[in-house]
């Protein structure tokens, strides 16, 4: 996206808006606005669209972002990634504009509202609603003056405490507020309202008369401020006038007061406070909640001490040794093949550098019977991993959650009951196995806000029966054997925590020096293994690669005797074009009836086909339908003398080749006998797509102030 102009990625951006909104549109919403987030550099990050009812008042917005492969998406992007300066907060609205202005800064509830007071000559900025303020990077705005104009709602007022909140955290320059109950305003009422009020009064005011009207709006008193947010109202002793500036503490000094002040009892607090708020030069009240939050955040402290970072040991690591350790540790407790060994070895190398990793392959820990070692495997893993959070019993919400907050790697013991019990979990499962999609959409907050949750991680399900085929095609299988009686292993109460907590230390250490070598490592990987496996053992391959010292070859046939030990079923599709090949093969013919191919399908009582149709036979209806999906169709077929409905062997080639193990397909030989028509060009079925969603819509009537404004170069 480097080289490409603002103006192609406004023409791709409606192009995009123009085919997702569709839906909106035929619910009565018009595209209104375009709303562009820059850089400071002004390097486009993302763009959100405005639609609006005008008879109902309905709206919706909702974020459009480029992914990793320069590929348009109805999400948001990775803001760490894309905007880094912000420590994966969102940027502020306008940024550029901003920085580039020393004015003082106005901020409002939303896009179109900067929008206005920008083409009025102001330097205007926004996040959008209440909800956004503590999600976007605010330090632009360190020691600048900046207005706040709220909206004349109850929201608008919890709007302007986050906000005044959060300014005094930059800290910001002098802060004044907006008095709009002198603007005689409607309810909701904001500054767009203001300007057509007046424009609607005056029909030839001019822009530089309305600018000089808001440059001349009231002002808040603070004792209207307080009134209005109570809890920002300072005491008596902290507006004393006997406090001298200069013996107050420094702010290193006073958050150390009042973090030993949330550690006491709530008694002795009592007993402290009003004297305490008065050395520090604040309001009871402004102590009282900082020793709140001190307190939520030493609970909260505390409770991540289940997912903890760990120290690097000072002394570098031979990583081909520590390998070999754990891979001795793994055999002295798990009762496993050799292949399954190596590859929890590897894996919980992957969990300490999944920092670089495009796929997080799911360690699916499975067993035909109870009492095999599965739950001692999983803890096993939790003792060596990064970052371990053991969650067997953790509700959907709670689990995308703690994703999100502690990129922890995820231990869940009994997964296939829970999964069961707990749909929402495929798709967390599912999104969070690929750094392409490794987001969740969840609705949070009074005003149901759209919120993105990453839930990529590493994550290790445990448990006795099958689990959602596609979350077994995400993961690496680590099947387990129930221990014979002359088997003689150790029990993990036996496995010293100082132990461990060495080989986690040197396992960061190894991490660290080496992270870097994985990412650029070059793998081969084995070519028997379909696709999805190849993404799944990649990273495994990249480690063994920098271990060195035989890794290579162990992680290779680790890798093929799993792929072999999994055995994978087809499905019923491929079940249905491996019997049809068969059947062709056995005919030794290139053409066949539909009436002589459902014959041969149905005379099997072991397939599926005798009973398919709930005991009856499968139709041919049903077969066409089955096989419409590969681009095949019956067709009049010549055979002999007689022509009738049939198919072609020749149709099916690009399926067989695209779908069948390679093994199995036979490759097409012309017979001249049956008059064979070589196909010489195969055409991918193309992508089923609602035509009234490519029309062009009228987002391109968006604002022509904001049109304005995003104009120009990344």
């Amino acid at each position: 996206m480097g080289g490409i102009l603002m103006e192609d990625i406004l023409k791709q951006i409606r192009q995009y808006a123009s085919e997702v909104s569709q839906k909106y549109q035929q619910q009565g919403l018009r595209p209104l606005y375009l709303h562009i987030y820059k850089n400071t550099n002004g390097k486009f990050i993302y763009a959100k669209p405005r639609l609006k009812n005008l008879e109902t008042g309905e709206k919706r917005i909702f974020p459009i972002s480029l992914d990793a492969h320069d590929h348009w998406q109805m999400k948001e992007p990775d803001f760490i990634v894309i905007y880094p300066e912000g420590n994966g907060l969102k940027p502020l609205y306008l940024l550029p504009e901003l920085t580039a202005s020393k004015e003082v800064v106005y901020i409002v509830e939303g896009e179109q509202k900067a929008d206005i007071l920008n083409s009025l000559g102001f330097t205007a900025t926004t996040t959008g609603g209440s909800n956004t303020v503590n999600s976007h990077y605010w330090q632009p705005l360190s020691g600048r003056k900046c207005i706040l104009w709220r909206d004349n709602d109850e929201a608008g007022v919890k709007w302007l405490d986050y906000l005044i909140k959060k300014l005094a955290s930059i800290p910001s320059g002098d802060i004044d507020v907006i008095d709009i109950s002198q603007l005689d305003l409607p309810v909701k009422g904001d500054v767009v309202d203001y300007v057509v009020k007046l424009r609607d009064q005056n029909p030839q005011i001019t822009d530089e008369e309305i600018a000089q009207r808001i440059k001349n709006l009231p002002i808040m008193s603070d004792e209207q401020v307080y009134e209005l947010l109570p809890e920002l109202a300072p005491s008596s002793i902290a507006e004393s006038d006997d406090i001298d500036e200069k013996s107050l503490p420094s702010i290193e000094e006073a958050q150390s007061v009042i973090n030993n002040l949330a550690t006491i009892s709530k008694l002795e607090y009592a007993l402290q406070r009003t004297s305490k708020a008065s050395s520090l030069g604040m309001s009871v009240t402004l102590l009282d909640n900082l020793v709140k939050d001190a307190r939520q955040q030493q609970v909260s402290d505390d409770k991540s001490k289940l997912v903890f970072d760990v120290e690097p040991c000072d002394y570098t690591i031979d990583g081909n040794k520590l390998a070999n350790k754990i891979l001795e540790l793994v055999n002295q407790y798990i009762v496993c093949e050799i292949a399954v060994a190596i590859a929890v070895t590897l894996w919980i190398f992957f969990t300490w550098v999944v920092d670089i990793s495009h796929i997080a392959p799911i360690a699916w820990v499975n067993a035909p019977e109870k009492r095999c070692g599965k739950t001692q495997l999983a803890i096993f893993i939790s003792k060596l991993c990064c970052r371990p959070l053991l969650a067997s019993n953790i509700s959907p919400s709670a689990m995308f959650r703690s994703i999100e907050k502690y990129q922890p790697t995820l231990i869940i013991d009994e997964a296939d009951t829970f999964i069961k019990d707990n749909p929402e979990l495929k798709g967390i499962f599912n999104a969070g196995f690929s750094r392409d999609n490794p987001y969740i959409i969840r609705s949070v907050g009074d005003d149901h806000e759209p919120t993105p949750f990453l839930v990529f991680c590493p994550k290790v399900i445990s448990g006795i029966g099958d689990i959602p085929e596609t979350i077994r095609d995400r993961s690496i299988s680590l099947e387990l054997r129930r221990k014979m009686p002359n088997e003689v292993k150790k029990k993990l109460r036996d496995l010293n925590r100082s132990e461990t907590e060495k080989l986690r230390s040197e396992l960061a250490r190894w991490s660290a020096d080496n992270i870097d070598k994985v990412k650029a490592f070059k793998v081969d990987l084995p070519s028997q293994i379909n696709d999805r496996a190849q993404d799944c053992w990649e990273i495994l391959f990249k480690v063994a690669g920098v271990l060195g010292d035989g890794w290579n070859t162990k992680v290779r046939e680790a890798c093929l005797s799993i792929a072999n030990m999994e055995n994978e079923e087809p499905s019923l599709n491929e079940q249905l074009l491996l019997d049809i090949q068969e059947t062709f093969e056995q005919k030794r013919q290139t053409k066949i009836f539909t009436e002589d191919l459902m014959l041969a399908l149905c005379s099997d009582p072991e397939k599926n086909w005798q009973s398919y149709n709930r005991g009856k036979p499968i139709t041919p209806k049903q077969l066409a339908t089955r096989l419409k999906g590969y681009g095949i169709a019956p067709k009049k077929v010549r055979i002999g003398g007689t022509v009738k409905s049939g198919y072609d062997k020749s149709d099916f080639i690009d399926a067989f080749n695209r779908y069948l193990p390679k093994s199995n397909v036979t490759p097409l030989q012309p017979s001249d006998s049956n008059g064979l028509s070589q196909k010489t060009d195969v055409t991918s079925s193309p992508t089923v797509t609602d035509e009234k969603m490519l029309e062009t819509s009228n987002i391109k009537d968006c604002n022509a102030v904001t049109d304005k404004i995003i104009r120009g170069s990344v």
